[in-house]
């Protein structure tokens, strides 16, 4: 449940930024993406900073799967510059919000 609500209040916290940033996605993303590019705004990478938080929630529940976590959630974040579909300044941070929200969780 604690994992859940950390992704689910990043994920809140994330889309308040997006919606005060409101930055465009790299350019022409259908004709090179590998994914469709949401309709969202771009600043900061939703995946990333749920991945982020929910690997720093999953290695305070299971820490010895720590690295599992930390490198799925790497994948995760990396993947969305690599498909074409963020910056990788997006990426870097919604690692940044992942990371800090998932740390405030932690230490409730």
């Amino acid at each position: 449940m604690r994992v859940a609500a950390t992704v689910w209040g990043t994920l809140a916290v994330n889309y308040a930024v997006k919606q005060a940033v409101g930055r465009e996605r790299p350019p022409d993303p259908a004709a090179d993406a590998l994914v469709p590019a949401p309709s969202s705004s771009s600043f900061p990478s939703s995946h990333a900073a749920m991945s982020t938080a929910a690997a720093i929630a999953l290695c305070t529940v299971r820490p010895r799967l720590a690295p599992l976590w930390v490198s799925m959630a790497a994948a995760m974040a990396l993947s969305r510059a690599y498909a074409g579909v963020h910056h990788m300044s997006d990426v870097v941070a919604g690692a940044a919000v992942g990371a800090v929200t998932g740390t405030a969780a932690a230490r409730i």
